[in-house]
């Protein structure tokens, strides 16, 4: 069996290039040490000893009028005062969003739409896994 080389050029789509503002906006996050492609170790492991935490692995974290500031592993339930610190230096409100639901394609979708999609945003209290099962489970229960 014979096998080919492909070379890919380019950058894909969906791979985050800041502008020259939201480079900025990072600078806010790195005060608290936090970076683009901030991860939190080995997913099974993090997961099988953070059972009760609610973690987004591969978050979007998104500024209204501004976009993607940031993509990082995120455990709500232990950052999410870290990330409403950030909020207050940046004035604003974060939304910590699914990397499904803001990449391979999805991120050119109008910004009101993907923030809808929030896991969480920093206007809200502490979440929980239980809790935001919960608050899927009545989300679901409307729809059927």
């Amino acid at each position: 069996m014979k096998f080919e080389t492909v070379k890919l050029e380019g950058v894909y789509p969906s791979d985050f290039a800041p502008s020259t503002d939201v480079i900025e906006i990072q600078r806010h996050f790195a005060a608290y040490d936090w970076y683009d492609g901030r991860m939190l170790g080995s997913k099974l492991n993090y997961s099988n000893n953070h059972v009760e935490d609610l973690v987004v692995f591969n978050s979007n974290i998104f500024m209204p009028l501004v976009g993607k500031v940031l993509y990082a592993d995120v455990n709500l339930t232990e950052d999410y005062l870290v990330l409403k610190e950030i909020a207050a230096s940046l004035n604003t409100t974060l939304y910590v969003l699914w990397e499904s639901d803001a990449r391979f394609g999805e991120e050119d979708k109008p910004l009101n739409e993907l923030l809808s999609k929030a896991v969480w945003n920093t206007n809200e209290d502490k979440l929980t896994k239980k809790a935001y099962i919960k608050r899927k489970k009545l989300t679901w229960d409307k729809v059927i």
